[in-house]
């Protein structure tokens, strides 16, 4: 069914306060709102409060606000914008932070190059799951803690981990390694830790379930030689009193250090975050740390970097890698990103596609170019591209031909359309009250904008030939409840 209505009601009031172009305005930078030389999402904000009526702005800003120069600032020039910023060459701000390992190492992480290994993070799930390739499960749970849901609403992390083989940096006799994994890098003159008040068991085996074959008692000094780690539930090489056995090295406590010294300690400094044609670079260099940092076998160096300003957060990221030709100290990594919604671009190319208004009109247009049928109800077996080709599929290329599928196709659509104009949008599962009583699933789309969350309803629009266009949860035409995003 035709939705006729270009926006929604707050868009739409806000359109009609909007003025012609005063007369002789003239655009130095189209689109630099704020005028600081720059696109990014600091004018996409300005452009944005204005057309909902959050602020004025002046008769300069207008001009240079007019982006499609058709003599309107209106939602039109947001989707223009929103494309400039994409197309612009810019620098990327973001907060530079390493993190440090010397236990809990995965022998993965030995393995990654110098060039390899960096990615893009949008998720705590994302996070974990990387770092899980990596780092032992009490290393990770320590690494999440900074990183929570909270933050990944306003962040996106690019990560790179590195290693450092210890035996390569070492001064004073190198490292010596045993069979059963331990080295001499933890090796020194200990004293039991704060907690142990009665004595700490000498175990049989690198095991605390295994057979205790004595204790040292509280704050007796004794060497360790070799260990594994320096968390609880790794364990060191310990003789006391003739007892020669392995200790949990989380409760013990260094006095002097009889370890290997090292030659450097090498670690990784972000220098720029740049965007270009669809590409953002991390571009980095090797130095040495501070002589009072700790050596560190395992680095992780992530750049934090806003999610408004990080235009790619829809796409899929394939991580390259580049050959240095003036040093071998300096690393980049380069992630790049084809299209991620091949049929969504495709079906866009084709039909003209150029607004949310006409994304949305293409994927609920009832009897026009859209049609409900059955299909997958379950959510847990469905993906936002599973959902989207099936409907994009259905038509076969034609660019009249119906598109087939229920809520969660049209919705997918949808929702592929709108990330590749640039929004941030979301495949919602939930459900919906029946008519014959109790609750239906259902799906549609939300869009995250200056903070604010908008439902978007196709196959609503589709089936009442209502408004589902835009709106907000506690003002949707039928109640809806969210369970969970499709990823």
């Amino acid at each position: 069914m035709n939705n006729k209505k270009l926006l929604s009601f707050v868009l739409s009031a806000a359109m009609a306060a909007t003025s012609l172009m005063p007369s002789g305005a003239y655009a130095v930078v189209s689109g630099d709102v704020n005028k600081d030389g720059v696109l990014t999402s600091a004018d996409l904000d300005i452009l944005q409060g204005y057309i909902l009526g959050k602020h004025d702005i002046t008769e300069e800003q207008f001009a240079i606000a007019d982006v499609n120069g058709d003599k309107y600032v209106d939602v039109y020039d947001v989707t223009s914008l929103r494309k400039l910023i994409l197309g612009t060459d810019r620098n990327i701000a973001f907060t530079s932070v390493t993190k440090r390992f010397n236990d809990g190492i995965k022998d993965a992480i030995k393995k990654v190059g110098l060039q390899e290994g960096g990615t893009v993070i949008k998720s705590s799930a994302e996070l974990k799951t990387f770092l899980s390739n990596y780092l032992s499960d009490a290393n990770v749970e320590k690494y999440m803690k900074d990183y929570n849901d909270s933050f990944f609403k306003d962040s996106v992390l690019l990560v790179k981990p590195a290693y450092y083989d210890p035996a390569k940096y070492s001064t004073n006799g190198g490292i010596s390694k045993l069979s059963c994994g331990c080295d001499n890098t933890y090796a020194g003159v200990y004293t039991t830790g704060p907690t142990v008040d009665i004595g700490l068991n000498i175990r049989k085996e690198h095991d605390f379930n295994s057979a205790s074959l004595g204790t040292l008692p509280a704050g007796a000094k004794f060497n360790i030689t070799h260990a594994n780690g320096t968390t609880n539930g790794t364990f060191g090489h310990v003789t006391y009193n003739g007892i020669s056995g392995y200790v949990n090295m989380g409760f013990v406590t260094k006095l002097t250090s009889t370890a290997p010294k090292f030659s450097a300690v090498p670690d990784i400094k972000i220098n720029t975050v740049k965007y270009s044609g669809g590409t953002v670079t991390v571009s980095a260099s090797e130095y040495n740390a501070s002589a009072n940092v700790d050596f560190a076998a395992a680095v992780i160096a992530q750049a934090v970097v806003s999610r408004k300003d990080y235009y790619a957060s829809s796409a899929k990221w394939n991580i390259t890698t580049t050959t240095t030709t003036t040093t071998t100290t300096t690393t980049t990594t380069t992630t790049t990103t084809a299209c991620p919604y091949p049929l969504a671009k495709a079906r866009m190319d084709q039909m003209g596609i150029k607004t949310l208004q006409d994304a949305f009109y293409d994927c609920s247009a009832k009897n026009v170019r859209a049609v409900y049928v059955e299909w997958e109800k379950d959510a847990s077996k469905l993906t936002l591209k599973k959902a989207a080709d099936y409907g994009f599929n259905s038509r076969n290329g034609k660019k009249d031909a119906v598109a087939k599928g229920n809520c969660y196709v049209l919705a997918a659509m949808f929702c592929e359309m709108a990330k590749l104009l640039g929004y941030d949008a979301h495949l919602i599962n939930g459900r919906v009250p029946l008519k014959v009583g109790g609750y239906g699933p259902h799906g549609w789309v939300e869009i995250i904008e200056n903070g604010t969350t908008y439902v978007y309803d196709p196959d609503f629009t589709l089936e009442t030939s209502g408004n589902g266009f835009h709106l907000t949860y506690g003002n949707t035409v039928w109640p809806i409840e969210k369970i969970s995003e499709i990823k």
